[in-house]
């Protein structure tokens, strides 16, 4: 006859993780564990007894950070979440290397040791130290607006129940990709675990084996996301009508669709399938935030005032006295400058003090006509560096106009997605196509294909018009755009092929 008590031993889903280097942004989740963190309290999901057990704590990090290594520590204290004397303890030391070439990072984790103990309905879960098998890597590529990861990790790990009455399997493979920018940020790791499962029973004369397997799918999303509304002024005594409001918001899922054996109070009845699935959510409270009002008196009813009043609050434009000059060709210097601030991406470093007072050194120009004290230095410099924007030969030209291609082509370049293009000889869809200067050719196709921009209807035919010149509302507007696109258009995007709600 199988011990009652070891038939609740279905299984138990603890990984390791790894903490991200270098890109903060985009780390996500305290570990590859199935759980969610809300910086509050930390909830994880097991199915030790054969139906899921949530359980709720905190989890300490340490880190060291050495050159291009990272050693991490994560302690975890956990109980069951309904007040039962359950308990889990665990400890996860790992070290990740870190090799980077150009603007990319390759990240090895490997484990240095993992220790855990789960105690559910007075039955003991250990883990067997000898059977743990980890790596993990990921890639993160580091373009100028928004940085991208993809990662892969497998785990092979066994806990003994009780004292030698089983033996439990967990192999796990999991695949994770995300994504950082000024507007959103998302992590997202599909997991598949397989399981197996080895009861002893407790006749001694006869001592027999049952074995039994089991199997699940989990994915788990965070996603943040930064948006912009305008709030009106409700006094009519006040010196601006309204201004923008910065929202952020923090969401995070864990799904779990799990295939197991049956238990009952008279075994583990592999054969009679018990399917199910399970979830976890947060969402935290909102944070707001007031941008700088600037209001123009040749805005007033014009299509484009609220992307540029938007761009004004974040710091955008600089806009001296009382009139923006919408229609106004935009130069190329403070086109770049927009986009720089809309996207974040201006590098800060080549002026910052040291500790002790000391300057780094400020790196040379690239341009002969951008020098130091220019107004755009910093941004046109960035641009340069990150290789969204080439100038003609020795000069930028900052005051020159912009055409419509050249300001799409920086635009898909910031995002790193001009590759995205099909092989040659394709159409853009658009009537004027054959204007469209080859070097801004995959640009446009991208900032088209994938909704960016949609083209003007003419006499019944879409036109991009690669040519005109780029006026600072439709400058404003098409950032505005952007910055809209960054936020909104990732997240549909993972939502289309991982299919979960946000």
């Amino acid at each position: 006859m199988i011990r009652k008590s070891i038939l609740t031993a279905v299984f138990i889903i603890t990984t390791v993780c790894f903490v991200v280097l270098s890109c903060p942004q985009v780390l996500a989740f305290t570990g590859y564990d199935l759980g969610l963190n809300d910086n509050k309290e930390y909830q994880e999901i097991v199915f030790v007894s054969g139906k899921p057990t949530v359980f709720k704590g905190t989890v300490k990090e340490t880190t060291r950070i050495r050159d291009n290594s990272q050693q991490t520590t994560l302690t975890y204290k956990l109980e069951g979440l309904n007040g039962r004397k359950d308990k889990l303890s665990r400890t996860v030391k790992l070290t990740t290397s870190i090799e980077k070439r150009n603007n990319q990072e390759v990240h090895v984790t490997t484990l240095d040791s993992l220790t855990e103990t789960i105690n559910i309905d007075g039955k003991q879960y250990k883990l067997v130290k000898d059977s743990v098998f980890f790596n993990g890597s990921r890639v993160i590529d580091h373009q100028t607006v928004i940085d991208y990861l993809i990662g892969n990790w497998h785990l092979r790990k066994a806990y003994e129940v009780g004292r030698g009455e089983g033996r439990i399997t967990v192999e796990m493979s999991g695949e994770s990709d995300g994504y950082s920018n000024a507007w959103g940020e998302g992590e997202t790791r599909a997991v598949q675990v397989a399981l197996q499962g080895e009861i002893v029973s407790d006749d001694d004369d006869s001592p027999a084996v049952s074995r039994w397997q089991g199997s699940l799918r989990a994915v788990m999303n965070r996603s943040l996301s930064r948006n912009l509304y305008y709030s009106e002024s409700n006094p009519e005594l006040i010196s601006f009508a309204g201004g923008f409001v910065e929202n952020r918001r923090e969401d995070q899922t864990l799904k779990i669709t799990y295939d197991l054996p049956t238990v009952t109070g008279d075994g583990i009845l592999d054969r009679v399938r018990n399917r199910g699935e399970e979830t976890l959510a947060f969402t935290s409270p909102p944070e707001v935030k007031r941008l700088f009002v600037k209001e123009c008196k040749d805005l007033r009813g014009h299509w484009a005032r609220q992307a540029i009043e938007a761009l004004c609050g974040l710091g955008a434009f600089d806009i001296q006295g009382d009139y923006f000059h919408p229609g106004v060709a935009i130069r190329r210097g403070e086109f770049i400058k927009a986009l720089m601030v809309v996207g974040d991406a201006v590098d800060e470093a080549e002026t910052a003090a040291t500790g002790r007072g000391r300057k780094t050194p400020v790196e040379e120009p690239y341009f002969l006509d951008v020098d130091r004290e220019h107004p755009y230095f910093r941004y046109i410099q960035t641009a340069y560096r990150k290789g969204i924007v080439q100038g003609n030969g020795a000069v930028f030209l900052p005051n020159s106009n912009l055409t419509r291609a050249e300001a799409i082509s920086i635009i898909v370049k910031a995002m790193g997605l001009e590759n995205l293009a099909p092989t040659p000889f394709y159409t853009t869809g658009y009537y004027d196509d054959a204007q469209i200067p080859l070097w801004a050719k995959d640009s446009v196709y991208v900032a088209t294909h994938y909704g960016l921009i949609k083209g003007d209807i003419v006499g019944g035919n879409r036109l991009f018009r690669p040519l005109d010149i780029v006026t600072r509302a439709e400058a404003a507007s098409l950032l505005d755009q952007f910055r809209i696109y960054l936020n909104q258009d990732f997240r549909k995007d993972r939502e289309r092929v991982y299919q979960f709600s946000s």
